[in-house]
C-alpha cells in the first residue's frame, strides 16, 4: 500500500470514528417529555433532567422547549429555566433559529432572545424552511421571507409547506401547484391531490378516477385507480378492484393488487393485512412474517410493535419476540428505548425487555435529541 492510499484510508477512518463519536453523544443528549402530576424531562438514564413543574410543554428542538407555566408559553433550556418569559398563547417549535408564535391573538416571529423579528399579524404561521414560511390571513394562505416580505400574496383557501421547490395549493374546491415565485405549475383543476414525490403527485381526476402527474403537470401515470397514495422509495399504493398493490414510476406494477390493507415499506417490510390478521411483507408482495397478529406498527430500529389480544410486544424481522406480549400500549423505540404501557402508566424499555425507566408516568414522548446552539 502506498503512503497516499495509507494516509487517505487513516483520514477516512478517523473521520468515521469522529462522526461515531458525535452521533453517540447526541444519542446520549436525548430527552423525553415526561407528565407525572406536572411535566418535565428525563434523560436516557431515567434521571430528572427538567423537573416536573410546567403545565404543558412541547419536544426540544435547537436547544429550546415551548413550556406553558402559569397561562402563557415561553421557552426553557435543557436546565429548566426560562430563556424566554411565558408570555405567549402560544408556541411551536424553533427552526432554523425562529419561532411562531401567537401573541394577543396574532401571529408572528421570534428569535431564540425572544425578540420579534416578525412582527405578530397574522391569523396563523408556520415555519420557516428554505428561507420561506408559511402564513395565514383573513383566510387565505401565503408565503413570507425571513424579513417578513410576501414572496406570494395570501390568497389559497389551502397551502403546503414547499418541498423539493413545489406547494400543493387549494382554490376554492380545486387543487393545483405552485413554484416558489407563486407561479403555478399545475393550474388548480383537480378534485383532490397529493404532495409531489419522487417527482410524482397523485391527482384525483374524478370519483374513485386517481393518476400521477409530474412537475409539468403531465400526467405520466393514467388515472384508473380507486385510489391512490404518494411514492416512497420508488413504490406507491394503489388501490384496484377492491385490493391494494404497489406500482413503479412507470405505473407497472410490482406487487399486483391482493390485500385488503397494506402500509408504506419502511426498512424493506411492509405491514399488511388479509382477512382480520397482519403480517409482514418484502418487496416480491410475500408474507415473510405471516398475518397472525390484531395489530402491528411499521419497523423501526430493527424491531415491530406487535399485538395479540390487546397485549403488545416486538418482534425481530425473522419474526422472532425479542420482547414478549405484556404491555397495555407501547410507542416505536427511538434511540434505543421504546415508551410502553403497564396498567395505566408509562414506562420505558430496551430492546431486551428491560426497564430502563420504571412506569410511573400518565404520558411520555418518545426520546429526541436536546442541542444547545
Amino acid at each position: 500500500m502506498n503512503k497516499k492510499l495509507l494516509f487517505t484510508t487513516i483520514l477516512l477512518l478517523l473521520l468515521n470514528s469522529i462522526n461515531l463519536q458525535a452521533e453517540l453523544q447526541e444519542n446520549d443528549k436525548a430527552l423525553a417529555l415526561v407528565e407525572g402530576k406536572k411535566v418535565g424531562f428525563i434523560n436516557k438514564r431515567g434521571s430528572t433532567v427538567v423537573s416536573e413543574k410546567f403545565e404543558d410543554c412541547r419536544p426540544f428542538s435547537e436547544g429550546l422547549a415551548g413550556a406553558y407555566y402559569d397561562g402563557k408559553w415561553g421557552f426553557i433550556d435543557d436546565n429548566g429555566g426560562f430563556v424566554i418569559r411565558p408570555q405567549f398563547e402560544y408556541v411551536n417549535d424553533f427552526k432554523n433559529g425562529m419561532a411562531s408564535v401567537e401573541f394577543e391573538g396574532k401571529w408572528g416571529f421570534i428569535d431564540k432572545t425572544g425578540k420579534f423579528v416578525i412582527e405578530p399579524k397574522y391569523d396563523y404561521a408556520r415555519y420557516f424552511e428554505d428561507g420561506v414560511a408559511r402564513v395565514k390571513i383573513d383566510r387565505k394562505w401565503g408565503f413570507i421571507d425571513s424579513a417578513g416580505n410576501y414572496i406570494v400574496e395570501p390568497k389559497f383557501t389551502s397551502a403546503d409547506d414547499f418541498s423539493d421547490g413545489v406547494s400543493r395549493v387549494k382554490v376554492g374546491k380545486k387543487y393545483g401547484f405552485i413554484d416558489t415565485t407563486g407561479k403555478y405549475i399545475v393550474e388548480p383543476k383537480y378534485a383532490s391531490a397529493g404532495e409531489f414525490s419522487d417527482g410524482l403527485a397523485r391527482v384525483k381526476v374524478r370519483k374513485r378516477s386517481w393518476g400521477f402527474i409530474d412537475k409539468k403537470g403531465k400526467m405520466v401515470i393514467s388515472a384508473r385507480f380507486a385510489s391512490a397514495y404518494d411514492f416512497e422509495e420508488g413504490l406507491a399504493r394503489v388501490r384496484s378492484g377492491g385490493r391494494i398493490g404497489f406500482i413503479d414510476q412507470k405505473g407497472e406494477y410490482v406487487i399486483k393488487p391482493q390485500f385488503a390493507e397494506v402500509h408504506d415499506f419502511t426498512e424493506d417490510l411492509a405491514m399488511a393485512r388479509n382477512g382480520g390478521r397482519w403480517g409482514f411483507i418484502d418487496r416480491k408482495g410475500r408474507f415473510v412474517i405471516e398475518p397472525a397478529y390484531s395489530w402491528v406498527w411499521g419497523f423501526n430500529e430493527g424491531l415491530a410493535a406487535v399485538a395479540i389480544n390487546g397485549k403488545w410486544g416486538f418482534i425481530d424481522k425473522a419474526g422472532n419476540y425479542v420482547v414478549p406480549l405484556k404491555y397495555d400500549a407501547i410507542n416505536d423505540f427511538s434511540n434505543g428505548l421504546a415508551a410502553v404501557e403497564e396498567k395505566g402508566k408509562w414506562g420505558f424499555i430496551d430492546k431486551k425487555g428491560e426497564y430502563v425507566v420504571k412506569p410511573k408516568f400518565r404520558r411520555v414522548s418518545s426520546f429526541r435529541g436536546c442541542f444547545s446552539n
